[in-house]
């Protein structure tokens, strides 16, 4: 696994967005990222008040936090204005805190990226969000994830993609190449006669599935490459090539056959 902390301009976790390579989020890792938020104040223990002083019953609702008044024939209740809806009155703010119940801290956390996320998810660290109100549990803290993307291969769901470039004589004739996958190289067979955008399988290879239900395959592409600088031998013996695999189209009537379906397209 590999270890990064995640910072932006100020130090901290920015958005809550984590951005990670293409190899990491296909093989998982854990990395540490620090991030900037509110606890709550140890020293008022989120209520507010000088520890010395505490609170007191607010006079205007009476500590129960809501204000009773009569409209017609109904009795309406609205959070009282003056302790806005706690019920207590702060006469001596908490010096740590202000008054606010909550202080700002950073705080550097581990956080295990499961194998195969994707652009998208977001990843869920129970108790580390926010402090409730007047003291209440935290929340829980989101991050979202972001893949960066990868200049070979291509993600489609738990399957990678890639092309790879073969020679006119190897598509021809049969070849064993070199095939890069993001556990290593692998040898791949290239049967004789293979045509330009043949797709071949790699079983097993491809990123984890986040539901359980084990890995995707790798997909290759095989693309046949024109040369476009030929010498003069080069030439003469794709001349020669051409000859001798050119049919005898006029002796068969397959020339004419072929001239004609093309007419009729445009006819």
């Amino acid at each position: 696994f590999w270890s990064i902390t995640v910072y932006n301009k100020d130090g901290y976790l920015e958005k809550n967005d984590l951005t990670v390579e293409f190899e990491e989020a296909v093989f998982g890792f854990t990395p540490k990222i620090k991030v900037r938020k509110a606890e709550t104040c140890a020293d008022c223990g989120g209520t507010g008040a000088d520890p010395a002083h505490g609170t007191e019953t607010c006079s205007a609702c009476g500590g129960q936090g809501q204000i009773r008044f009569q409209q017609g024939f109904f009795t309406v209740s609205r959070p009282c204005g003056t302790c806005r809806g706690t019920g207590k009155i702060i006469k001596s703010p908490c010096k740590s805190c202000g008054g606010s119940g909550r202080v700002q801290k950073e705080k550097v956390l581990e956080v295990r990226i499961p194998a195969g996320v994707e652009s998208g998810n977001k990843l869920r660290i129970t108790g580390e969000g926010e402090p409730g109100s007047n003291g209440g549990p935290p929340g829980d803290l989101y991050v979202f994830i972001t893949v960066k993307e990868h200049p070979f291969f291509k993600r489609k769901g738990e399957h990678i993609h890639c092309e790879i470039p073969v020679t006119i004589a190897q598509a021809a004739l049969g070849a064993v190449v070199q095939v890069p996958t993001l556990q290593g190289k692998e040898k791949l067979k290239i049967p004789e006669g293979t045509q330009s955008g043949t797709v071949f399988r790699f079983k097993g290879r491809g990123a984890a599935s986040l539901s359980g239900r084990g890995k995707g395959d790798q997909y290759i592409k095989v693309i046949v490459k024109t040369p476009t600088r030929l010498n003069e031998r080069q030439k003469q013996l794709l001349e020669e090539l051409n000859g001798e695999l050119s049919p005898a189209y006029p002796d068969s009537g397959e020339e004419e056959g072929i001239f004609d379906k093309v007419k009729d397209m445009f006819s």
